[in-house]
């Protein structure tokens, strides 16, 4: 019987290999990496710093071409950035300082054409910049906001663009802990709203396992595939379940070190 169009997947990650070269290495980021993203997915790329996950992502968004492997989306092979992946960094300055928040998240629907004219990609805009809550600083510059609202311009700019997959660079570790934890529940809120695909850079394993539908672990440099997990229901990160989940997580992220320690 042949799958339906929604059963298949709208990522796929093939035996990726991620190399760059430094002055005077040949660094090997991730090694023959495979895993598929379905629609609507909250996919998280787990593991410790190091581990080539950003790397992976920054691939996914075309940035970096995969030294073996292929990357497909909806098919097909991804070479170069587009507006069907739009990324979300750590960094607070991510966004244009000398325009205002509407003007950021107008900028990427003018320059790529998906909004027709000004007043269209000015209504699309707000109506992002509604979802996150932040309607009464749409007149405001970057420098006059807080580290979490430039981080709510960021996803609604993202989002606005309605691309395939929303790319999500540990968004929120740089945040201190009370507005990291209200930011991953007002991402979560959006999602229950919008069903957008993210795919989700963290090296928090409870960050993770609130997050992400799916978790894939990935092993210390270079990089490779540990496990892909199933994580628990929204709202059970805190329940028996969750914690006993973030347990077998933290020991599969950290049996290796065990192992070279009972070899000192």
């Amino acid at each position: 019987m042949t799958a339906s169009i929604e059963s298949q997947p709208l990522l796929q990650v093939e035996g990726v290999t991620l190399q760059y070269k430094t002055r005077q290495h040949l660094i090997t980021a991730t090694y023959r990496v495979d895993f598929n993203v379905l629609q609507s997915d909250r996919f998280v790329l787990l593991g410790p710093s190091g581990c080539g996950k950003s790397t992976l992502l920054k691939s996914i968004g075309g940035y970096l071409r995969p030294t073996e492997g292929e990357i497909r989306l909806k098919g097909r092979p991804v070479l170069k950035p587009g507006p069907d992946r739009m990324m979300v960094f750590q960094e607070f300055d991510q966004l244009l300082p000398w325009k205002t928040v509407v003007q950021n998240v107008m900028f990427p629907l003018r320059k790529t054409g998906r909004a027709k004219n000004d007043a269209d990609a000015r209504a699309k805009a707000m109506a992002y910049i509604e979802k996150v809550n932040l309607t009464k600083f749409a007149d405001s510059y970057p420098h006059m906001l807080s580290g979490g609202m430039k981080q709510r311009v960021a996803i609604a700019r993202g989002m606005a663009m309605e691309p395939d997959i929303l790319l999500m660079d540990e968004p929120f570790a740089a945040l201190d802990a009370l507005t990291r934890v209200r930011m991953q529940d007002e991402l979560l809120g959006l999602w229950d709203e919008v069903k957008f695909t993210v795919i989700f850079v963290t090296h928090s394993i409870d960050e993770a396992v609130k997050i992400g539908n799916r978790i894939l672990l990935l092993s210390p440099h270079p990089g490779q595939v540990k496990a892909e997990l199933n994580s628990v229901p929204r709202g059970e990160s805190g329940s028996a379940r969750g914690v006993e989940l973030q347990r077998n997580i933290h020991d599969m992220l950290f049996a290796d070190e065990a192992k070279e320690d009972d070899h000192v």
